[in-house]
C-alpha cells in the first residue's frame, strides 16, 4: 500500500509541475529595434 501511495504522489507531482508549466504566460513577441522602411512599390 506504501508503495502505491508513493507512485500515485509521484505521479501527483508531475502532472501539477506540468500544468503549472502550462499555465505561465508566454512571453510577448520581441520587435526588432530600428526603423523598418516600407517596400517599394512597383509600377509607380
Amino acid at each position: 500500500m506504501a508503495r502505491f501511495s508513493r507512485n500515485t504522489r509521484v505521479q501527483l507531482k508531475q502532472v501539477f509541475d506540468a500544468l503549472r508549466e502550462l499555465m505561465v504566460p508566454p512571453d510577448p513577441p520581441k520587435r526588432p529595434i530600428g526603423f523598418v522602411t516600407p517596400p517599394e512599390k512597383k509600377g509607380a
